[in-house]
């Protein structure tokens, strides 16, 4: 069964970061709790403006019980510092809290067991921008299969939140062409929202409509 957070509304961010905590580890709403190391829960402060989401644990990540570990950590820092960003601006999170055997994608039973943590993760931060890494993590929170390639750096409206779909730095480390530098754009262009150096989302969107609009 899945864990409810408990704490209230109220409650201080490192009491909600406990019962977040206990919530993932008392975890066993899928079969993910039998092979993990440790659950990865998150890292950073519920009052980022930026969340950061990838799809799953790695290799790594289940040893250490930190998002974004190893090789990819060392990717995804290296962007955030070009972006103008530290680990301590943000909030890193996945969608599934468990690493699925040998590294596969999580399915769809895992996702949706995961998103009632997910969600409270989003409640308890409510970043004003969203990126997520991959194609899989895209899909997942625009409730529809999209390509990296082709929606990388789109700055998206998702109920108000600026969604920002780019590169996973596991791309960049399996030598995927321009992953590297496409996801040091992206992050570089989640800042410039940000301090309000490009339109957000819905900004985005507004105008195109009112571009559309005068066009037809």
């Amino acid at each position: 069964m899945g864990s409810d957070l408990t704490a209230p509304a109220n409650a201080s961010p490192a009491r909600l970061k406990r019962e977040l905590e206990r919530a993932v580890r008392a975890c066993t709403a899928c079969g993910l709790h039998q092979g993990r190391t440790t659950p990865v829960v998150g890292e950073g402060s519920f009052d980022a403006r930026l969340m950061i989401v990838g799809s799953k644990p790695r290799r790594h990540e289940d040893l250490q019980g930190r998002p974004f570990a190893g090789g990819t950590g060392n990717v995804l820092d290296q962007a955030m510092q070009v972006a103008g960003l530290a680990r301590s601006d943000v909030y890193l999170t996945t969608l599934v809290k468990c690493r699925p055997e040998d590294d596969r994608p999580a399915s769809t039973h895992e996702v949706e067991a995961c998103g009632q943590l997910f969600r409270a993760q989003l409640q308890l931060v409510r970043p004003e921008v969203v990126v997520a890494l991959g194609s899989f993590a895209a899909s997942v929170l625009l409730r529809r299969p999209v390509s990296i390639e082709r929606v990388a750096g789109y700055r998206l409206d998702v109920q108000g939140v600026t969604l920002i779909p780019t590169y996973h730095p596991a791309d960049a480390v399996r030598g995927v062409p321009q992953a590297a530098v496409t996801l040091r754009r992206d992050l570089s262009a989640a800042k410039a929202v940000l301090d309000g150096r490009l339109p957000t989302g819905a900004q985005t969107l507004a105008e195109l409509r009112s571009r559309t609009a005068v066009g037809s």
